[in-house]
């Protein structure tokens, strides 16, 4: 399916809202969105949440052997998938533009940049070797694919316990979790990708939702570690206007800075969820049972913005002059929630029966007063007793068939 094109007039609205320093979302233009981190029960696999895009990473391992070129080290491969079930314009399948795009990008971020100790995966030179995979899914497309792809990338690989090993030249013992603990990657520097969208008026704005992305002549990430130091670059541009210089000096100090409380950040939750399984206290883990609405149906796809607002806080004290009952039926079926300050969002109610989800009402239990409750009934239909069908005269010109039926004497004839 292919991707909806953009009007004029969203692409204008954007634009001059952006010159005058205000975002859809509210945010101002130097702001990312709030990260969350949920780690899954086994080792190296979580799901990363920024804003409305999700992403899920799973790492693991396997023994083959290395490269020529490199007898003594082990290998790192990182694939990204898209779906459908992040986009309607995305294929499944087989691997798009922007999947090679964002899996090059995080191969030069963490495997150019030598961010694993790749000889502590030796096993024997020359022959076995720790091969390291991870594997990517998107499962919302909301902007920014990159970016949360690099912070999953990071937490997975922290997280990331690889069974032990022992060899005595020949053979190898690959230990199960309940003989020998699990070891740790080690990482050297911990870098993240920090991404930045510039305009036709010049303005750059951090942390591109999906539709800044489309609307943005030109994108810069950089790949940032915790020491301040760059480990990738990537720029591409719509316009010869813009250039790379232009953009590094406007937003470097602000990149740096992100990138070092994101790290600090995946640091905390990666530690605390390592103590709380050697602990088995799970009881205030971030797993992924947290992240997922119980009793109702959702797509993660929605059409739905939140549109800042100056005056808000004027706005709920003015009351207008319609009455209460038009005033009841035109909020029936939407809800305005204050999710931040100078901000509002527009939500539809979850009472309305079709299309918006819901508690599940099937398979009710008989004996629950509160579900049967919530069922309305419309109509009573009774049922006759002892009616039959008498006297019924059927003509030539009738629909109804003929039934015989043969007896055992008439089939031996």
């Amino acid at each position: 399916m292919k991707e909806v094109l953009l009007t004029n007039c969203e692409k204008n609205f954007v634009n001059k809202s952006v010159e005058q320093g205000t975002r859809l979302d509210g945010r101002s233009l130097l702001e990312a969105r709030n990260v969350k981190i949920y780690f899954a029960s086994n080792w190296g696999s979580c799901m990363v949440l920024l804003g409305q895009t999700r992403v899920v990473a799973q790492v693991t391992c396997d023994i083959q052997q290395p490269k020529t070129s490199r007898p003594n080290e082990g290998m790192l491969h990182i694939n990204v998938e898209l779906n459908p079930m992040a986009a309607q314009h995305f294929d499944s399948g087989r691997q798009s533009e922007i999947s090679i795009l964002i899996s090059r990008q995080l191969e030069k971020c963490y495997q150019d940049s030598k961010c694993i100790d790749l000889e502590s995966l030796c096993i024997i030179a020359d022959k076995k070797v720790w091969n390291l995979r991870v594997d990517i899914n998107v499962i919302n497309h909301d902007g920014n694919l990159i970016d949360c792809a690099s912070i999953a990338t990071l937490a997975a690989l922290s997280h990331f316990h690889r069974p032990d090993v022992t060899s005595n030249g020949e053979d190898i013992i690959v230990h199960p979790f309940s003989e020998k603990d699990p070891l740790p990657l080690t990482l050297y520097h911990y870098p993240v990708c920090v991404s930045f969208i510039t305009f036709e008026s010049g303005s750059t704005v951090m942390d591109p939702t999906y539709l800044e992305e489309r609307v943005g002549v030109a994108q810069l990430t950089l790949g940032i570690n915790s020491y301040r130091e760059l480990c990738s670059l990537h720029f591409n541009y719509l316009t010869k206007t813009m250039t790379v210089e232009d953009v590094i000096s406007a937003v470097s100090s602000y990149a740096t800075n992100y990138a070092v409380q994101l790290v600090q950040q995946i640091k905390e939750a990666v530690n605390y969820d390592v103590e709380a399984r050697y602990k088995k206290d799970d009881r205030n883990t971030n797993r992924f049972k947290e992240c997922i609405m119980t009793k109702k149906l959702t797509t993660m796809n929605s059409e739905c913005i939140s549109i800042k607002l100056r005056k808000w806080s004027e706005i709920e004290n003015i009351e207008s002059d319609v009455d209460m009952e038009k005033k009841k039926e035109e909020t029936e079926n939407c809800t305005i929630i204050k999710p931040g300050i100078g901000s509002a969002e527009l939500i539809p109610n979850t009472n309305i029966s079709f299309g918006e989800g819901g508690p599940n009402t099937w398979n009710m239990s008989e004996s629950s007063e509160e579900e049967i409750s919530d069922i309305e009934i419309t109509t009573v239909i009774k049922k006759e007793e002892n009616k039959t069908i008498e006297n019924i005269e059927l003509n030539g010109d009738s629909e109804e068939e003929n039934i015989e039926i043969l007896e055992t004497k008439d089939l031996m004839q």
